[in-house]
């Protein structure tokens, strides 16, 4: 097999590389995007992708690593434990949604990296009083993450909603969620009733 010739580019290359895969694998999942498909996404030749990564499972740990190394930098800045789950799903989220999608050993260490953060924000959040106490904050957390999550796997259908305009998507509904987690949506227990979780008061 010829040796694929290393060059002072190709530092630059593997890292427009993992780039492109972050986004296939997003755009396509880790099954349906291909090497070829990620190496012309990045302008590299298929063979440079395997020089540098080898396999696809590879790089997909690549991609993955990326995510922990960011939120382990993320978790080590200044800053409070709850800027960190929405920055990292606002740079990873299209990513995330798929791969924690796609089940498997990968995405359940990945859902559980996002359950330390989601489980950090908690902790923070009932410490100072921002947060209500919740019945089941490990449930509470999980629920963090799902509703972090959800836009972004339900992308396409709220981009057709804004007019094509995926961005304008995401800023459109920040506003009710955030309203969701503020307020709340209900104006009495009946939710709650009906999921055998009504409060002392109602009973």
């Amino acid at each position: 097999m010829r040796t694929v010739p290393i060059s002072a580019g190709d530092l630059t290359a593997r890292a427009r590389i993992v780039a492109s895969a972050l986004e296939r694998f997003a755009a396509h999942g880790y099954e349906a995007a291909t090497m070829r498909d990620i190496a012309a996404h990045a302008g590299v030749s298929t063979a440079l992708v395997t020089h540098h990564f080898g396999t696809k499972q590879a790089l997909r740990e690549e991609c993955d690593a990326r995510v922990v190394r960011f939120i382990a930098e993320k978790q080590d800045a200044p800053g409070t434990p709850s800027d960190v789950l929405g920055e990292v799903l606002g740079t990873f989220g299209p990513y995330l949604a798929r791969m924690l999608g796609d089940g498997g050993a990968a995405s359940d260490a990945l859902f559980e990296r996002l359950l330390e953060v989601a489980r950090a924000t908690i902790a923070d959040g009932s410490a100072s009083g921002w947060l209500r106490p919740a019945r089941d904050p490990e449930a509470q957390a999980a629920a963090l993450v799902m509703l972090g999550v959800a836009p972004f796997l339900m992308l396409g259908p709220l981009t057709t909603w804004a007019g094509g305009d995926s961005e304008a998507a995401l800023q459109r509904i920040a506003a009710p969620l955030a309203e969701l987690y503020t307020h709340g949506l209900a104006t009495d227990d009946r939710l709650l009733a009906a999921a055998g979780l009504a409060t002392e008061e109602a009973r």
